[in-house]
This record gives structure tokens, sequence and C-alpha cells, in this order.
């Protein structure tokens, strides 16, 4: 049984299936996201972008998520469910992880779109 005054931090996954789909080798894209041990939302959707690179697709997906974790916690803080700590979203492309956190690497990547480097702002500010 929870105690009422028991912290749960939010935490994300996502994941991708580049080209997967069968009908138009559209990507897909999915995310969930726990809150201790309930899950509290998730969706499947497909990406509409034209790409080479499953990094691109990745980082695409996981900016996406980032997207959803802020809305989440703006959703928790109005329940005056406050998170402490940061919401850590798990992601299984290292290509796509390290395009998130070195600037350097993110220099050879300029043909993504710039508005999918806002996850860029959010891990530099933890």
């Amino acid at each position: 049984m929870y105690a009422s005054t028991e912290k749960k931090n939010l935490i994300g996954y996502t994941n991708n299936d580049f080209a997967g789909s069968l009908d138009d080798s559209d990507n897909t894209f999915g995310y969930v996201f726990h809150l201790g041990s309930c899950v509290i939302s998730w969706a499947s959707k497909k990406q509409h972008i034209m790409t080479l690179s499953s990094t691109k697709v990745e980082y695409v997906a996981t900016t996406s998520t980032a997207c959803q974790a802020v809305w989440l916690r703006r959703v928790l803080d109005g329940l005056k469910q406050k998170q402490q700590i940061s919401t850590s979203i798990y992601c299984d492309n290292t290509s796509a992880i390290a395009l998130s956190k070195n600037t350097v690497f993110h220099q050879k990547r300029k043909h993504i779109d710039t508005k999918y480097h806002f996850i860029r702002e959010l891990v530099s500010n933890g």
C-alpha cells in the first residue's frame, strides 16, 4: 500500500521502428510514461518525415517524447504532484543520445530541423 506522501517520479521510455510500416515504409514511434509503478501516458504514432538515418528518426522520436514529458510535468504540477527531480527518458539509440548531449556532434547534423533540437536544451538544463 502506498503512503499518500510518497513521492513518485515520472519516467519515460521511447522506441522507434525505422521504416517499419508494411503499407508505406513510414517510421513508427512510441512512448510510455510511468509515475511510480503506474502507466499514465502512452502513444504509438507514425512519423511523417523522410530520412535515410535511423539516428534522425530516433532523435525526432525522443524529442517528441520529451515534449510529452514537459506537458505531463505541468499537469502533475497543477495536480499538486510537482516532480522534484528531472524526468529520465530512456532511448535505445546511442547515436540519438549522443546527439542530444554533444554540441560538436550537433554541428554535423544541421540537416535535422531546428525544432527537434529542443531536446538538447532540456538535457543541458537537467
